[in-house]
């Protein structure tokens, strides 16, 4: 089964970290004004120093008001696992540019990723098929080796820690998106007294959802809300892509791009269907239509989608780290195995769980295609018996912490974004409408502004800019 590259990028020999390519000096810095590039060496594995170092590197922007102290750094993340920090300097400094005002910026990228020692264990993209994302993770894992001990968020969030101590800063406040969220819960976690306050946009709680069975809520949720100002019948729309799924996973539908033959099953739908209510809430208003269609006989609309979906995300600014989405994943989720068992035991084990769960939760997909689609498995075959645990509870600082989740998210729910908030013992929680993953992208400003003045404040301020943002059509 073939999945679209931009599908599988959601939800990731003798072992290296790629050497830094010779340079007389460090690289250029980001293309922003104020801004200082600089670099650390840490240990791979702190608690394993025979392991050897890697880098990290970073970049400082500081603030446009110098004639007084700093109200506060902030230090951001923008997720993946795989995602340059410092790549995104100058979205970050256009879209926070009140708050470059006083604040300082800073931007880490995470081990493995651009400029912090580069993790080279062969994998350059993500794979076309289910299966060979799990033999990718594998190949990953064996060319590491010991060294896959050292990719994770708790050794990330003692790295950010360490270039906060370098650059003499007393604390930060925390910018995370998506898995950044959960990395700035780590280092939270980890450096409490470090910690002035963190805004966490589209976030997910330290104890994952194995199974994903709160993201089929939401995308049945989103359905509902997409049909509610009167443009569908939300009940017929999910019965219609049930029955969908159940002809493509009999039958699926065959295309070529380039020669390269490509298929829409049941676990593509699946997929098409979760990323654009996740990420473009407006592509989840063409689903009925295209749906009803596909019954129909005429998969133009679908194939079409499958076709978008496929092409590389991004614009060659944001370097991905591939192998990274694998490691991290790996050492720090839940997963439904034990992996201190053979890859053929893990497998029945696998198995086993997934039998258990009830069918209704996974409408209107069912359990296999669903947990299929969103890479349940995909550690399956993660060579290390013993990978770190990480602490999935556990105190967290007595700060400000805003929660933000946009309302038709499939990917980080408003159910996750609650439970991340209530981690906190002093957190706001936000449910944007009409928006899905990361809703400070939306063009008004309004989940910005929310941002800027709860880092000024404490507080998000007035929240009425909320009512204005527009329903998704239905097309």
């Amino acid at each position: 089964m073939r999945i679209p590259a931009a599908l599988a990028a959601l939800t990731c020999t003798a072992a290296v970290l790629a050497p830094l390519p010779a340079r007389a000096a460090e690289p250029a810095c980001v293309p922003v004004p104020r801004a200082v590039c600089g670099s650390i060496q840490v240990p791979l594995v702190r608690a394993r120093p025979d392991l050897g170092n890697t880098t990290v590197g970073y970049a400082l922007v500081r603030r446009k008001d110098t004639s007084r102290p700093a109200a506060g750094t902030i230090a951001f993340n923008p997720g993946g696992p795989g995602g340059s920090t410092v790549n995104m300097a100058a979205q970050y400094t256009e879209l926070y540019a009140d708050l470059l005002n006083d604040h300082d910026f800073l931007l880490v990228d995470p081990r493995g990723v651009n400029r912090s020692g580069v993790l080279d264990c062969g994998i350059t993209g993500f794979p076309a098929t289910t299966s060979a994302m799990i033999r990718d993770a594998e190949r990953c894992g064996r060319a590491l080796g010991e060294r896959s001990r050292g990719y994770t968020s708790a050794e990330t969030a003692d790295d950010l820690d360490a270039v906060r101590a370098k650059l003499g800063l007393d604390k930060l406040v925390l910018k995370g998106e998506s898995y950044g969220t959960n990395l700035m819960t780590v280092y939270a976690q980890r450096h409490p007294t470090r910690v002035q306050s963190a805004v966490l946009s589209s976030a997910y709680p330290l104890d994952r959802d194995t199974w994903f069975a709160s993201n089929a809520r939401a995308l049945r949720r989103s359905v509902r809300l997409l049909c509610e100002p009167g443009g569908c019948d939300s009940r017929r729309v999910l019965a219609d892509l049930g029955r969908l799924a159940a002809r493509l996973r009999v039958r699926p539908i065959e295309y070529r791009v380039d020669g390269e033959r490509w298929v829409v099953d049941d676990v593509v739908l699946a997929g098409l269907v979760y990323v654009s209510a996740a990420n473009v809430p407006s592509l989840l208003g063409q689903v009925p239509r295209m749906v009803a269609e596909a019954l129909r006989g005429d998969p133009a609309k679908l194939v079409a989608l499958a076709r978008q979906a496929k092409r590389p995300s991004g614009n060659g600014e944001e370097p991905f780290n591939h192998g990274l989405s694998h490691a991290v994943p790996c050492n720090d989720y839940r997963w439904a195995w034990d992996f201190s068992a053979s890859f053929a035991d893990r497998e029945r084990q696998f198995e086993r769980a997934r039998a258990k769960l009830p069918a209704k939760d996974f409408r209107p997909f069912g359990v296999r295609t669903w947990t299929t689609a969103l890479r349940s498995g995909n550690c399956l075959r993660w060579p290390d018996t013993n990978p770190p645990r990480p602490r999935l509870g556990g105190p967290l600082p007595v700060v400000p912490v805003l929660v933000t989740s946009g309302v038709m998210d499939t990917n980080t729910t408003l159910e996750q974004g609650r439970q991340a908030a209530a981690q906190y013992p002093r957190s706001t929680f936000v449910a944007v409408p009409h928006l899905g993953h990361l809703p400070e992208r939306e063009p008004s400003g309004c989940v910005v502004r929310m941002h800027t003045h709860f880092i000024r404040t404490g507080t998000p301020g007035d929240l009425s800019c909320l009512d204005r943002i527009p329903a998704v059509p239905v097309s």
